[in-house]
């Protein structure tokens, strides 16, 4: 499970007043207020294209480039977004929110690299944005160094001990380290800040299943998938726990739900094959096992391997 944190992008009225007296400066914070005018209205096009000419008349405007990436970003323009953020920061090398700004769509496209890079800076610009924080723990914790990622999610959780997001952040990387007890009592401060928090009980979930604890590791997955009946995760993640019991059709049945959810779950397709194999649907199972592997699942084909002989 990746760790990400998508946040709405908020657009808040940020009025030029003209200092300059000739007529292109005038005009340029003219088109910048208008942008920021028909943001606000939720007209994002028109803001861009305001932008668009605010910046042709001045293209050193960091501001400009910074709400022109919000306002591509809220259009699910996420490259460009991330290009305008990069510019304002050019320009502008302490342009603490366009780093935080930029580094958050680096982790939401997968990027954790470049994402560590931008936070780094938002941090040591913004010592007190908590979403700084936030964000720069994801990034840590999806390259791997954990340790500095739960310090991350800990500085949060100094200030605010309701945000259920970071208690789900830290308990996957406490789990990542084998430190269940820790994971389970983050997951379980999760679904008591929010009990509707169905990824406070899939994630509990997943470490009472390695702990080989399957009958709490179902009742969470099925108590994730009352709040969310099309939780995919749950459904599979419920499915390998009822293939550990030898419930091989109940193991079938949530994978095969999962596959409904989301046709491209490589790992369903497979454990789902496996199981279909065990209690001899050879012919069946075999297909859903090449399925996997033509998804791209590398293990897959191992598994076809030992299962299909071919």
């Amino acid at each position: 499970m990746s760790f990400t944190m998508i946040k709405r992008i908020t657009l808040v009225l940020f009025l030029f007043v003209a200092v300059s007296s000739s007529s292109s400066a005038q005009e340029s914070v003219k088109l910048f207020n208008s942008a920021i005018q028909k943001a606000q209205a939720g007209d994002m096009p028109g803001a861009v294209a305001e932008f668009d000419k605010c910046l042709a008349l001045d293209g050193e405007n960091a501001d400009a480039y910074y709400w022109r990436g919000l306002a591509k970003a809220a259009m699910g323009q996420t490259n460009e977004a991330i290009s305008d953020f990069g510019f304002a920061t050019k320009i502008n090398p302490n342009y603490a929110e366009a780093f935080l700004r930029r580094g958050t769509l680096y982790n939401n496209v997968g990027n954790p690299k470049a994402a560590l890079d931008n936070l780094e800076a938002a941090v040591n610009l913004l010592p007190k944005n908590m979403d700084a924080y936030l964000n720069r723990g994801i990034a840590l914790a999806n390259l791997g160094q954990h340790e500095r990622a739960i310090k991350d999610f800990s500085t949060v959780l100094e200030n605010d001990r309701t945000k259920e997001i970071v208690y789900i952040n830290r308990g996957i990387s406490y789990r990542k380290l084998e430190q269940y007890d820790k994971a389970i009592e983050d997951f379980a401060s999760a679904i008591r800040y929010n009990k509707m928090s169905a990824a406070g009980y899939v994630n509990r979930g997943i470490v009472y299943r390695m702990q080989e604890q399957f009958e709490f590791a179902i009742a969470d997955y099925t108590q994730a998938i009352v709040i969310d009946p099309n939780n995919s995760d749950a459904f599979y993640n419920r499915g390998i726990a009822y293939a550990k019991r030898d419930q091989h059709q109940d193991a079938i049945r949530d994978f095969s739900k999962a596959i409904s959810i989301n046709p491209e779950d490589a790992d369903s397709y497979m454990n789902r094959g496996i199981e279909k194999v065990i209690i001899g649907k050879k012919e069946d199972g075999c297909t859903d096992i090449v399925k996997a592997a033509n998804l791209g699942l590398v293990v897959a084909i191992d598994e076809r391997n030992k299962f299909c002989g071919f």
